[in-house]
């Protein structure tokens, strides 16, 4: 029998991370089998489990999302138990799987996110939340900024991903293939990205615990991307898709807080 293990959007495009996932079973005695996973991430991730079964039935039903814990070994999915004792028995499944609590659905609005960027410095936001040219119906920004910028972390988190070996970039999406980035989980079960930055410019490794206003990475023009700038986005990572959030900034002097608008200029004195 052979599992089949499909990969989703660009988060699987990587060899590392299907090997940091992994589903298998074991015989019970008496018949039937137990359902099991392996996440060595540093997040959770959400798996959808699909059998095909013959005289067998899943005690937790079929095409379910299970949600398995950051560096978890033999993680109980589900039992699956045989119909008819003296019938032949046969499983098969395939799995899809990706970064994130698929159900989660609460987070802290309230936080008090950072602008990405040193202290002293100010950069105007080039394209908004929904902007015309590449955020349609996503919430995320983008900053101008020189390349070799200091890019500093919104908030407290894990890195849990680090891109940073290309240095081809273009104005189509084509070249998204090209994106440098760091991807930050969050302790309220939120991710952040950090793309488009220099070749070679990451300052952290997978694996590093950072704290708000921690330099992470060096601002660069890679991927898909006409000109310096800094993309930012925070979002729940779904099974399929993300879920972009807007959030509010600390602004000026840290005491104000507000969504940012395009066009506008921010500035960083805390």
């Amino acid at each position: 029998m052979k599992n089949i293990i499909i990969c989703i959007l660009f988060l699987c495009t990587t060899k590392n991370y299907a090997q940091q996932i992994k589903v298998y079973y074991e015989p019970i005695q008496g018949g039937g089998y137990t359902v099991f996973a392996n996440n060595n991430e540093l997040c959770p991730v959400s798996i959808k489990l699909s059998f095909k079964l013959t005289n067998l039935r899943a005690t937790k039903g079929n095409n379910i999302i299970f949600v398995v814990p950051p560096k978890s070994n033999k993680f109980l999915l589900t039992d699956v138990v045989r119909v008819k004792k003296n019938k032949k028995d046969k499983i098969s499944y395939n799995y899809t799987f990706n970064y994130g609590d698929h159900h989660l659905k609460t987070y802290d609005r309230n936080y008090d996110y950072f602008l990405p960027y040193e202290k002293e410095t100010a950069y105007k936001v080039h394209q908004g939340y929904n902007g015309s040219f590449s955020h349609e119906n996503e919430n995320a920004l983008d900053f101008t900024m020189p390349v070799g910028s200091a890019i500093h972390a919104v908030r407290d988190g894990v890195i849990i991903k680090v891109i940073d070996k290309n240095s081809k970039h273009c104005g189509k999406k084509e070249c998204m293939k090209y994106n440098n980035l760091i991807m930050v989980f969050h302790p309220d079960g939120t991710f952040a990205e950090y793309a488009h930055i220099k070749k070679s410019g990451a300052k952290v490794t997978v694996g590093d615990t950072i704290k708000k206003g921690q330099l992470i990475a060096l601002s660069g023009n890679v991927g898909f991307s006409t000109g310096p700038h800094l993309h930012f986005v925070t979002f729940f990572q779904r099974l399929g898709s993300r879920e972009t959030l807007k959030t509010k900034f600390l602004i000026n002097d840290g005491k104000t807080k507000t969504f940012l608008i395009e066009k506008e200029t921010y500035s960083r004195q805390y």
